[in-house]
């Protein structure tokens, strides 16, 4: 019975890893890495499952290369690291909005990182020594540097995911739980997967693997039930709801890739203006900075900025959409501006893939740029059809 449960423990992690990888292989399939808070979850994410992958490495390692063991070792430490980092970077993002001195917690994750390399791990014992398992030896000091690394980083984003429920607890208690049992079943995961992994290295006890890269699969479970739709009530729609406070969309555009104008709407007391030369010049500005920077070439501008007044742009397969906001734009809004874009091509698939240049003909205009200016009143300018 031991014997059986110990082989269930030794496989293990790679449970662990697959669900984590598997919430990788999501975001890339729902096109979730543009922004962001999507690139920091998918980084999560993936280091995640590389942590548990080392974990697994580690405890399966040949008894007679205690090298490989060691190198196992490392790698799942660098991997735990990096993926703290991303999920702090996320947490961070994800309540508030991305800004540059969040880039000096990098600095800290590398300085982490070469001491994990150098000196963390003094040696490890093989089981021809304990008698089960390989069991890391740690240099105290650099351990103890890393331990309080993994405590404060961790730390930080749980009181962000606190925060993540303070904000959608006033929008909707199904969200409200969905979050608090993130925040529940991560604090529990690093609690007892520390202290677990602790004991086992500060006793050097050999018997059972260190389980906090298994416990990280309710983490992962928890994460997907969590933050991906599940009903029609979605957390990025009550955090953009709660970000919309920092800005003001004075008017949505939707271009076609020639910039055909399709339509547009301003918010009421706005200026109306040339919309055909709107189009036309948003066209000059990109194709200007495509022949000019050749490395620009297959990307697309994303931000003009001038005086308080901004205008973020999205760029689908045949279509543009622009809205003009007046404060802080956010990463939520974005991926609602790339959504709306996706739906209405899907509507209308077959117009835009033959575009005569009639804005009359695409279906769900008025609905896709209402919904940026839906809870102001607003004045809608004519599209412009024949």
């Amino acid at each position: 019975m031991a014997d059986a449960l110990l082989e269930t423990l030794r496989i293990a992690p790679l449970f662990s890893a697959a669900a984590w990888f598997l919430l990788t292989v999501v975001q890339v399939y729902r096109d979730r890495w543009h922004s962001w808070t999507e690139t920091f979850f998918l980084f999560a994410c993936f280091f995640a499952g590389t942590y548990a992958v080392g974990d697994w490495l580690f405890i399966n390692a040949d008894p007679g290369n205690p090298d490989a063991a060691l190198l196992a070792a490392r790698v799942s430490l660098v991997a735990l690291a990096l993926a703290l980092h991303f999920f702090l970077l996320f947490s961070l993002a994800y309540v508030d909005r991305m800004k540059r001195i969040y880039w000096g917690f990098a600095l800290v994750t590398v300085a982490v990182v070469f001491l994990i390399l150098a000196s963390v791990h003094q040696e490890a014992l093989p089981p021809s020594v304990t008698g089960t398992l390989y069991v890391p030896i740690y240099n105290e000091i650099p351990f103890a540097v890393f331990f309080a690394y993994v405590i404060v980083y961790a730390g930080v984003g749980i009181w962000n995911l606190v925060r993540l429920y303070r904000i959608v607890r006033g929008s909707s208690r199904i969200l409200a739980r969905r979050v608090a049992g993130l925040t529940l079943t991560f604090s529990a995961a690093l609690v007892l997967g520390l202290a677990s992994n602790g004991y086992l290295a500060l006793t050097k006890n050999a018997q059972i693997p260190p389980p906090f890269s298994t416990l990280l699969i309710f983490v992962a479970g928890m994460a997907y039930y969590t933050f991906y739709p599940i009903g029609r009530e979605r957390i990025s729609d009550a955090i953009r709801r709660f970000q919309a406070r920092r800005y003001s969309i004075k008017a949505a555009f939707l271009t076609f890739a020639d910039g055909t104008l399709i339509g547009s709407r301003l918010r009421t007391g706005e200026k109306v203006i040339d919309l055909d030369l709107f189009g036309a010049t948003l066209d000059v500005i990109q194709n200007f900075m495509r022949t000019s920077f050749p490395i620009l070439r297959g990307m697309s501008l994303t931000t003009i900025k001038h005086g308080i007044y901004t205008l973020v742009m999205e760029q689908a397969r045949f279509t543009c959409l622009t809205v003009v906001l007046a404060g802080q734009e956010s990463d939520h809004l974005r991926r609602q501006m790339r959504d709306g874009l996706r739906n209405f091509e899907a509507e209308n698939r077959y117009v835009l893939a033959n575009w005569q240049g009639f804005p009359g003909e695409a279906r769900g205009v008025a609905d896709l740029l209402a919904s940026f200016l839906v809870e102001e009143s607003f004045v809608k300018v004519l599209d412009p059809s024949p």
